[in-house]
């Protein structure tokens, strides 16, 4: 039973190597063409500590060349390319893209592609406290009025690049409807960072206390 085991074994692994040196002449043997394909261009290892201000195009154009049969059947999908920032400093990097940056299936060459090198530029990113500002909206019932607004805490910690940071005087919550209430409530109302210009806040809610009173009759 082993004897007859290993025997039809050793057939099927000749079967295999038949197969597949007649599939390589045959592949070898057929007419070799190109094709172009757009291929996303990722980014990798940017350092701690840093941010890109500025983004390279999103795709490259790259030529690549191969067996007929296997170009017919390649997809886009198949074909990546990254670059690697980890050593990437502060300021503007310039980088020549290889073709060893673009990876392909097996039997894919890479002929050429486009762009052939590109800019990133990177800031480091910096801390500071910012105040909370709550932003009310809409009026209180007939006859009360809003006496103050309390906020907790009024600052919170916020994250961006020394530039993004210098245009940003305080951090603002999310409109706070005040309508229609004619007594004191406490709230926690999320942080508005619409903007995007804030990279990361320390709180992304704060506590609000809307003190109402009534107007004073004259």
């Amino acid at each position: 039973m082993i004897r007859r085991f290993l025997s039809t074994n050793r057939r099927l692994k000749a079967m295999a190597l038949a197969f597949s040196v007649a599939l390589w002449f045959f592949v070898a043997g057929q007419s070799r063409t190109e094709v172009g394909v757009l291929v996303p261009l990722g980014l990798k290892g940017v350092p701690n500590g840093m941010v890109m201000t500025s983004m390279p195009p999103g795709d490259i154009e790259v030529r690549v060349t191969g067996p007929r049969l296997f170009i017919n059947n390649l997809s886009p999908a198949q074909i990546s390319a990254a670059l690697d920032l980890s050593g990437a400093k502060e300021g503007l990097n310039s980088y020549k893209i290889q073709s060893t940056d673009i990876t392909t299936p097996m039997g894919i060459d890479v002929l050429r592609f486009r762009p052939n090198s590109i800019e990133v530029k990177l800031e480091r990113l910096s801390k500071t406290e910012l105040p909370v500002r709550a932003r009310v909206v809409g009026k209180p019932a007939s006859g009360y009025r809003v006496a103050e607004v309390q906020v907790v805490p009024k600052t919170v910690t916020a994250i961006a690049t020394k530039k993004e940071l210098s245009d940003i005087g305080a951090v603002y919550t999310k409109p706070l409807d005040v309508s229609g209430m004619d007594s004191t409530q406490s709230l926690s109302v999320q942080l508005d960072t619409a903007g995007g210009a804030l990279r990361g806040l320390s709180s992304e809610k704060v506590d609000v206390k809307v003190i109402i009173r009534r107007e004073r009759q004259g």
